[in-house]
């Protein structure tokens, strides 16, 4: 299912929304250019991160059985890519999928907190999803990148704030095409549903559907923590999800 439009405007121009899409195209452009091996060098590994929390200077990775290597372990490789690694994409496809889901749920999260709190949640759930899914696989030496752990930060403040929005959906499943009106609680729940089926199951495949997760919930705790007293000039009142 892909959200197309939703019914709860932001009632801002979201300049940090679309600043943070306008970053990640650029990042991403450079990144896939010719020579360019940013995602390899730059990826969250979480048995990198791990080694450097418990104080190692140095791991020795099995990259296949007849290949080994001893990586240096600094901040610059093991803590530094929490943060780089929101920026960079495998593709295009895993760029555009990542700004939509931002372009469509990020405004209102963005009107919500205003556009400093918004920019500084953004980098906090992108941070945590980091954590979550290096707290689920300590072992994994695969850089993961891309912004969906900090989006999924956004669609849980939206889940949360705007459960009764309704969201456009397209359906498309080979030559069945539908668009249909949903709520916004119901899409979400699902989207990260899926997700946490797929990490309870082992089939998530090379998504790091834990980050995701971590980025969601992260994302519904700080939007009650950051979210101004006066919110459009009267008090903030959530509604849970039903």
């Amino acid at each position: 299912m892909i959200p197309l439009r939703d019914s709860e405007p932001s009632g801002i121009t979201p300049y940090v929304t679309i600043g943070i899409i306008v970053l990640n195209v650029v990042v991403t452009l450079w990144q896939l250019g010719p020579g360019k091996e940013t995602s390899f060098d730059h990826g969250l590994r979480p048995a990198y991160l791990c080694a450097y929390i418990e104080g190692q200077e140095s791991l020795v990775v099995e990259f296949s059985p007849v290949h080994h290597k001893q990586v240096e372990i600094t901040f610059a490789t093991a803590v530094l890519p929490l943060l780089l690694s929101m920026f960079l994409h495998a593709g295009i496809w895993h760029l555009l999928g990542n700004m939509w889901f931002l372009w469509i749920f990020g405004d209102n999260v963005e009107g919500r907190l205003g556009h400093v709190r918004f920019l500084i949640f953004y980098l906090i759930c992108g941070i945590g999803a980091g954590l979550a899914h290096t707290a689920l696989t300590p072992a994994s030496v695969i850089p993961t990148v891309g912004a969906s752990g900090a989006v999924a930060g956004a669609l849980g403040a939206y889940w949360l704030c705007f459960p009764h929005s309704r969201v456009l959906v397209l359906l498309w499943l080979l030559f069945f095409i539908r668009t249909f009106e949903m709520r916004a609680s119901w899409f979400l729940g699902i989207w990260i549903g899926i997700d946490v089926f797929r990490g309870l199951t082992d089939s998530g495949g090379m998504v790091a559907v834990w980050a995701h997760v971590g980025g969601f919930v992260a994302g519904m705790g700080l939007v009650i923590l950051m979210t101004p007293a006066d919110s459009r000039g009267k008090p903030t009142r959530f509604r849970i999800a039903r």
